[in-house]
């Protein structure tokens, strides 16, 4: 089975591409050990590169950063965009 292959069953299977599958992972172990650790420590223990790195990831998923999350600064609540237009 090629990669190709492999990345579309996955994504079939579970909804999500790999690496988009992945970067929720992180994201939630972001969510799972903040208040224990430093921002930077915990982005090299989640395998972000740094933690510019993982500030973006989380903004991109959560839609504000980390320290905004935690502190209740959250965005407004938005109706879910549909993949496929009709």
């Amino acid at each position: 089975m090629s990669e190709r292959q492999l990345r579309n069953l996955f994504a079939e299977g579970v909804g999500v591409s790999p690496k988009h599958f992945a970067r929720i992972g992180r994201v939630r172990h972001v969510l799972a050990h903040a208040g224990s650790t430093g921002w930077a420590e915990l982005a090299a223990s989640t395998g972000y590169y740094d933690q510019s790195h993982m500030t973006a990831d989380f903004r991109t998923l959560m839609g504000v950063p980390p320290r905004s999350f935690f502190t209740g600064r959250l965005p407004l609540a938005q109706p879910c965009q549909s993949l496929s237009r009709v």
